[in-house]
């Protein structure tokens, strides 16, 4: 079977055509060939062939995308919901919704990061360009006219000349620094350490709360206990901190904690989830609370997103600005020197 996991995107086009046969009439097994059929992905297609033969041996829909090893278990037990509640053209619609906004505002994080990325690379492709030919003629102009190089030329010269004399062993050492790094980031070390420090930055905070918020509204909106929703909703991150935090809410909340107590624990909730799940908890009315909370918070996120897209801009242009200016004052400085000797 196929191991690797469906892209998102394509898991929400699928949730979509899913929920609109199942809730036309179609049984899962008419429906699996029309949706294999139409897939755009020739591995979801494959694998959707794979599924429906699985079924048409008995294995129920969710046992077929969990056998599959390519579906989110996020998603295989929300199934598995929605199969035993009798609801499962709501649960793939809900579960359409549920990934559509999340590529969604992973695409507004990934836009707000590709900006600097670029200019970055632009203006260093630039920086190289002007160390690399044109800094050298004037060396050369110099040294024929016997006119001593303005310092700040020297001191380019000198590092261009000693990046251009090492370039094999630099590249080399900055490759297996980099080769060392993914492989630390692989350890269970190194993604603890990741997963940490993520949680550090207050864009990815947000990110994290909007997630959990998401996935909670979607499953306690389904009928579910809430102990049963924080398992399953910790299947959603691959954030290894987060998911043990909320394994503890759900073994506290058996333990008959609170729930808005439990995840006021957590370092990284914001205090007005918590406070918000208090009084759905309170007026028996949680799954329709933390169904405003997702609206709150999805517009909080993406304009935090915009916002730092925003304010990342003016620094980055001015910081690129002033190393850029310092180089080709390092370059015009020669002429004027050679002009003055003249």
């Amino acid at each position: 079977m196929l191991k690797k996991t469906i892209p998102m995107r394509e898991l929400a086009v699928f949730c979509r055509k899913a929920a609109f046969l199942f809730d036309a009439g179609l049984h899962v097994t008419e429906a699996m060939p029309v949706l294999a059929a139409q897939s755009s992905g020739r591995m979801l297609g494959a694998t959707l062939f794979d599924l429906h033969k699985m079924i048409m041996q008995g294995e129920s829909f969710s046992d077929a995308l969990k056998i599959s090893g390519a579906f989110p278990a996020f998603m295989c037990g929300f199934v598995a919901i929605g199969e035993r509640t009798a609801r499962v053209p709501e649960t793939c619609a809900k579960l359409a919704d549920f990934y559509e906004n999340k590529v969604r505002t992973d695409e507004e994080l990934a836009a707000a990061m590709l900006y600097p990325v670029l200019v970055s690379a632009m203006m260093l492709g630039v920086l190289i360009m002007a160390v690399t030919f044109v800094l050298p003629g004037y060396a050369q102009i110099f040294e024929a006219s016997g006119v001593a190089l303005p310092a700040a030329t020297s001191l380019l010269l000198l590092v261009s000349g000693y990046f251009a004399e090492n370039t094999l062993l630099i590249f080399g050492g900055f490759l297996v620094f980099l080769i060392c790094v993914m492989f630390f980031f692989r350890t269970t070390t190194g993604q603890a350490f990741s997963s940490r420090n993520k949680l550090k930055i207050p864009i990815w905070r947000q990110k994290i709360n909007l997630n959990i918020t998401e996935a909670l509204s979607l499953l306690l909106s389904s009928g579910i206990g809430v102990s049963e929703a924080v398992s399953t909703c910790g299947e959603v991150f691959e954030n290894p901190v987060v998911l043990n935090d909320l394994q503890r809410v759900s073994s506290q909340l058996d333990s008959g904690a609170a729930f808005w107590q439990s995840l006021g624990e957590i370092s990284y909730i914001n205090p007005l989830l918590a406070e918000l799940v208090r009084v759905g908890e309170e007026t028996g009315r949680l799954p329709q609370t933390l169904e405003k909370c997702v609206a709150y918070f999805s517009t909080s996120y993406l304009h935090e997103v915009r916002r730092l897209n925003k304010l990342i801009e003016p620094v980055l242009t001015i910081s690129l600005g002033v190393v850029l200016g310092a180089v080709m004052l390092a370059i015009i400085l020669p002429t004027f020197e050679l002009a003055t000797a003249v």
